[in-house]
């Protein structure tokens, strides 16, 4: 017979368990069909459970996009890669940066295409989304004109590259490959595109680019 902690753990469990599956379901109810078409019961019933366990565990439509997009945003962030890049000149560290960007394009390619229908989205009549996004892609590029600024500094990077002018040409170009990928999944290779964009700009940065040294993408 279960103890009383016992079966309080075992609740806890199951409601994450259930929680993680709502969140799962709503992603690709929005990536099918976008947030508008997206409601409570359909999510609900997505992803196995009665059509009013998302309206018990969220309250509101905007409360589950608000735990769907932390859990994309938490996905997508640049810090993870701080680890990797330590101790590395702002060229280098650079790198580890896009390289992590890059990676992730083909290890998540679900949680991809969930971004970008919530990117698009954004767009849309959702204030919270769209100004979440745009916090979103302010701190990436605040991220990597921060990385770049640190090689101006240390020597790595030319003095003439503007780090902020630099960092919203890379975001710009991360997200169109994104998007022609998510348009038509069979005329681009994101991950090749971006591992050449990479060394293109590695190259155009670099105060020395006959002395870089090859770095695996």
């Amino acid at each position: 017979m279960e103890t009383k902690e016992e079966e309080l753990n075992g609740h806890q469990i199951r409601s994450e368990r259930s929680t993680r599956a709502l969140i799962r379901a709503a992603g690709d109810l929005v990536a099918e069909g976008g947030y508008q078409s997206m409601t409570l019961a359909t999510v609900g019933e997505r992803a196995g459970y009665s059509r009013s366990l998302a309206t018990a565990r969220f309250g509101s439509k905007g409360k589950l996009l608000e735990a769907l997009v932390d859990e994309v945003v938490v996905r997508w962030t640049v810090e993870k890669v701080d680890a990797e890049a330590t101790g590395l000149n702002g060229l280098a560290a650079l790198q580890v940066l896009l390289r992590g960007i890059c990676d992730s394009y083909e290890r998540n390619p679900r949680s991809l295409t969930i971004l970008y229908a919530l990117i698009f989205e954004a767009l849309g009549p959702v204030p919270d989304l769209r100004e979440r996004f745009i916090t979103f892609h302010q701190v990436l590029r605040s991220r990597i004109a921060a990385t770049i600024r640190t090689g101006v500094e240390d020597g790595s990077i030319d003095r003439g590259i503007d780090p902020d002018q630099q960092a919203a040409v890379i975001v710009s170009t991360l997200r169109g490959v994104g998007y022609l990928w998510q348009l038509d999944k069979e005329s681009i290779d994101p991950a090749a595109v971006l591992r050449l964009s990479i060394d293109q700009w590695v190259r155009t940065l670099a105060t020395d680019p006959a002395a870089l040294q090859e770095v695996k993408l």
